[in-house]
C-alpha cells in the first residue's frame, strides 16, 4: 500500500500540517507581542493608524487561520491514533493549545475587529468607537496570556515524543490544570467581565509582569519549569 493510505502516512501528513500551521500561528503571535506592540508604543499617530488599517488585518488573517489549521490537524492526529493519549505531556500541551485557540477566536479577533473599525472611523474624520480602548485592553491581555502559554505548550508538545511522562499521575495533573485555568481566567477576565456570572467571581484581568517583553518571557519560562517539575517529581 502507498504511504498515504496507511495510518502512519496520514498521521505524518497531519503532523506536517500541524507544524506548518503552528509555525505560522506562533510566529505571528510573537510578532504581535514582541514587535508590533512595541512599535505602536513609539509610532506616530498617523503611522499607527495606517498600520492598524492595512497591516494588522492581513497579519490577523494568517494568525487566526494558522490557529485553525493547527487545531484541526492536531485533532486529526488524535483521531488517527484512535483517541489514544500517549502521555501527560501531550495532555498538558493540548490543553494549553486549545485555550490559546479559544483566546484567538473568542477574545483577540473579536476585540481587534473593534480596534480596527475604530481606527478606520477616526481616519475618515469620525470619532473613535467608545469601546475601542476596552477592546484593545481585552485583546492585549489575552494575547499576552497566549504568549505566556506558548512557551510551556511548545515544550510539552516536544516532550510528548522525546521526554514523555507515560504514567498518568492524577494529583500533579490536576494541580497543573488548575494553575493553567487560573492563568486563563486572568487572561480572559477583561473580555468576560460583562457577563453577570463573572461579576460574582473574584476580580482579575491584571497584566502584572506581562507588561514587558522580558516579563512575559520570564513568566512563560517559569510556568514551563513549574509544570515540568509537577509532572517529573510528584
Amino acid at each position: 500500500m502507498g504511504i498515504v493510505t496507511t495510518s502512519a502516512g496520514i498521521e505524518m501528513l497531519l503532523r506536517w500540517g500541524h507544524l506548518l500551521g503552528g509555525i505560522t500561528w506562533i510566529g505571528l503571535l510573537y510578532y504581535f507581542n514582541f514587535v508590533q506592540t512595541e512599535y505602536f508604543k513609539e509610532a506616530d499617530a498617523s503611522a499607527k493608524a495606517d498600520a492598524l488599517q492595512k497591516l494588522a488585518p492581513r497579519a490577523l488573517w494568517w494568525f487566526r487561520w494558522g490557529a485553525v489549521l493547527t487545531l484541526l490537524t492536531g485533532l486529526g492526529m488524535f483521531a488517527v491514533s484512535a483517541g489514544r493519549i500517549s502521555s501527560m505531556d501531550i495532555s498538558i500541551g493540548a490543553l494549553l493549545g486549545i485555550l490559546m485557540f479559544t483566546n484567538v477566536w473568542l477574545i483577540i479577533w473579536p476585540n481587534q475587529k473593534i480596534v480596527i473599525a475604530s481606527a478606520k472611523q477616526v481616519a475618515q474624520g469620525g470619532a473613535a468607537l467608545p469601546n475601542a480602548a476596552e477592546a484593545l485592553a481585552a485583546a492585549g491581555l489575552a494575547s499576552r496570556t497566549n504568549a505566556l502559554f506558548s512557551i510551556p505548550m511548545l515544550y510539552f508538545m516536544a516532550a510528548s515524543s522525546h521526554y514523555p511522562h507515560l504514567t498518568f499521575k492524577f494529583l500533579p495533573f490536576i494541580i497543573a490544570v488548575v494553575i493553567i485555568l487560573l492563568l486563563e481566567y486572568n487572561g480572559a477576565y477583561l473580555a468576560l467581565k460583562r457577563f453577570d456570572i463573572v461579576k460574582k467571581l473574584p476580580a482579575a484581568g491584571k497584566m502584572g509582569p506581562y507588561t514587558s517583553i522580558a516579563g512575559v518571557i520570564h513568566s512563560g519560562l517559569g510556568l514551563a519549569v513549574v509544570l515540568f517539575l509537577l509532572l517529573d517529581l510528584l
